[in-house]
């Protein structure tokens, strides 16, 4: 009976149960907090990557390729979402590349094919597998990019909360250090709920910040200028003595601004 990479794929594919379940346990058991609970889905998936891998082995390279790229594109984001790490879902390749060389050679072997039809064989399955390595890894690390960027866009959101006190006065209390992307999301943010919330007073409390550099004395002068344009009376209350110090020495003229001590004076002198 001749070579024939159709044989091969099928004997591939008649192994999928057995190494579906074999990856299913391995991986469970080295990684239980996130795959054990996923395990059968997980499974599945396993199945059908084995089953399609018996396509792609007869497919052209081509073919086969871009079959694989798009696989990964929607694995590497699919697993992503499931809290899965790029490590733990790379980590089980070796098992696919392994099992579908050691038909190959089996069947190489039985056949008694020559080297350079065997190394073509166990080549294009190289290609392969490193192209699904390839492509889920950008689409793996592209999607929890997003989820990253996307959780740091809503932090900064709670980060500048402005609170309704009573009418016509707002609050923003600040709490922690006060980097760049937060300095500019603070003049978005005060500029718009002030006029959603059609205030006349606003305060902004720095009780909580620990220090004031540059980029947030300028912003907090210029939130207060532009507030004013609107025809917002604008106060910073919690300044501290050494934060105040810093403001001078930063050249800052905070004269045109009121200050207060504490939160609760800022809210009695501001009362429309």
């Amino acid at each position: 009976m001749s070579w024939s990479i159709e044989d091969v794929a099928i004997k591939i594919a008649g192994r999928k149960y057995d190494l579906a379940d074999k990856i299913t346990a391995e991986q469970s058991k080295k990684h239980p907090e996130v795959q054990a609970s996923i395990s059968a889905e997980l499974r599945e998936q396993r199945i059908k990557l084995i089953d399609m891998y018996k396509e792609l082995l007869i497919d052209d390279l081509d073919t086969a390729l871009n079959k694989i790229t798009r696989w990964g594109v929607e694995t590497g984001t699919a697993l992503s979402e499931m809290g899965m790490t790029i490590d733990m879902a790379l980590d089980e390749l070796p098992y696919y590349r392994n099992e579908m060389a050691e038909v190959i050679c089996e069947e190489a072997e039985k056949h008694g094919v020559s080297f350079k039809t065997y190394n073509d064989a166990i080549s294009k399955l190289h290609r392969i597998i490193d192209q699904a390595a390839q492509s889920f890894s950008v689409a793996f690390v592209r999607h929890n990019k997003h989820m990253i960027e996307s959780a740091r866009a809503a932090l900064n959101e709670l980060s500048v909360p402005v609170v309704p006190l009573t009418e016509g006065v707002a609050v923003l209390p600040l709490v922690g250090e006060i980097d760049e992307e937060r300095a500019n999301l603070l003049m978005e943010k005060s500029l718009v709920q002030s006029t959603k919330l059609k205030v006349s007073c606003f305060i902004m409390d720095l009780s909580g910040v620990p220090v004031v550099d540059t980029i947030a004395a300028k912003q907090i002068f210029q939130v207060t200028q532009a507030l004013s344009l609107l025809g917002i009376k604008a106060a910073v209350s919690g300044i501290r003595p050494e934060m105040a110090q810093k403001i001078v020495n930063l050249g800052i003229d905070f004269t045109k601004i009121s200050t207060y001590s504490t939160l609760q004076q800022a809210i009695n002198s501001l009362k429309p």
